[in-house]
């Protein structure tokens, strides 16, 4: 029986010699933990990150997915006009989240992100 490939392998055979360093840090810690405890830690669901692994991640866009990898396991901070360094992680976290007129901060934080913000994903007025 062959031996299960890990899945560092498992990406740099799908990636070749251009994997990026982000997928790396990425197939390196679900080696450590598991696809799905760091799937909950980057804010995906574990068959995406299996995807982006297998280079075949096609429903959305691979840079965003980037940004939460390097919030939650690089710990790469953005400088947020409302409330300064935060996780790129968190930065993405708050442009999905949806309008609530029940607290400030989220009012502040929903305008800020769709007000031209330059780490901002969205367009503006969205």
């Amino acid at each position: 029986m062959a031996a299960k490939l890990s899945n560092i392998d498992k990406a740099r055979a799908a990636w070749g010699e251009t994997i990026p360093e982000w997928i790396v840090i990425l197939a390196e810690a679900c080696d450590r933990d598991s696809q799905s405890a760091i799937a909950r830690k980057v804010g995906y669901s574990a068959s995406a990150i299996s995807q982006v692994l297998s280079n075949s991640y096609q429903n959305g866009d691979i840079s965003r997915v980037e940004g939460a990898v390097r919030g939650a396991l690089l710990a790469e901070t953005v400088n947020c006009p409302i409330m300064g360094d935060i996780p790129h992680n968190t930065c993405l976290q708050w442009q999905r989240r949806p309008f609530a007129a029940t607290n400030s901060n989220r009012v502040r934080m929903y305008q800020a992100c769709r007000s031209g913000c330059r780490f901002s994903r969205l367009k503006e007025g969205s």
